[in-house]
């Protein structure tokens, strides 16, 4: 049960930290999205291990969901990347 708290507090530290980048004026927006993007990810695949932890009757549902996340956010961050250089 501490194991979840630690994995969801950490997560939710990530959450926080990939933010605060945005705030600051005289980063790239390159950089600011590579932060944000990772973060997230992290934060939140943290997050879904704590809740997997927590109640494993419903893994199926969100081990699913940590794929599914972790796919669709390295795809996502790419595009904008990639969008933001043209």
């Amino acid at each position: 049960m501490f194991i979840s708290y630690l994995l969801l507090f950490i997560g939710l530290f990530f959450w926080i930290w990939g933010t605060l980048p945005i705030l600051n004026k005289r980063n790239t927006i390159l950089y600011k999205l590579h932060t944000l993007t990772v973060s997230d990810t992290v934060g939140s695949a943290l997050i879904l291990i704590a809740l997997i932890i927590r109640n494993s009757t419903h893994w199926p549902v969100l081990f699913i969901c940590l794929i599914t996340l972790t796919l669709w956010n390295t795809i996502f961050g790419y595009l904008l990347g990639n969008l933001t250089e043209k």
